[in-house]
């Protein structure tokens, strides 16, 4: 995942904003935090396997992870993984809706995926530098 990248997933989730696709929007936003948290863990564990693998899985795995290895504990905080269990279980229960058919108000949603990709990008600098070093 490149800075590069990252502006250019960031772009397209600007341009749905402005056009009134908000659950698109929403969805690029999701995809976004999951190839972050992806990214994470793939550094933290080189080793670690996603083929085959289901994205609640992984996150699991993510999450588990900071809570074991000191070296993530200095990459995302505590204060800050407060915010990403509970967005976690509300994008999966609107997920859930969203198959059954029932339309839920996306904007907070997008708000809260906005929030944990804050974090999640302060996560990957604070990484990035640690590497260089």
């Amino acid at each position: 995942m490149t800075q590069r990248k990252i502006a250019y997933a960031l772009s397209q989730i600007k341009v749905c904003k402005e056009n009134g696709f908000f659950i698109e929007a929403f969805i690029k936003s999701y995809h976004l935090n999951i190839e972050l948290m992806k990214f994470i863990l793939s550094k933290s564990k080189p080793k670690y396997e996603f083929s085959g693998k289901k994205i609640k899985i992984i996150l699991n795995d993510f999450l588990n992870e900071i809570s074991n290895d000191q070296n993530l504990k200095s990459i995302i905080n505590k204060k800050n993984l407060k915010i990403v269990k509970p967005w976690l279980i509300k994008v999966d229960a609107y997920f859930k809706d969203l198959k059954l058919g029932t339309l839920i108000n996306t904007k907070p949603l997008l708000s809260e995926n906005e929030k944990v990709f804050g974090i999640l990008n302060i996560s990957i600098t604070k990484l990035f530098i640690k590497s260089k070093k």
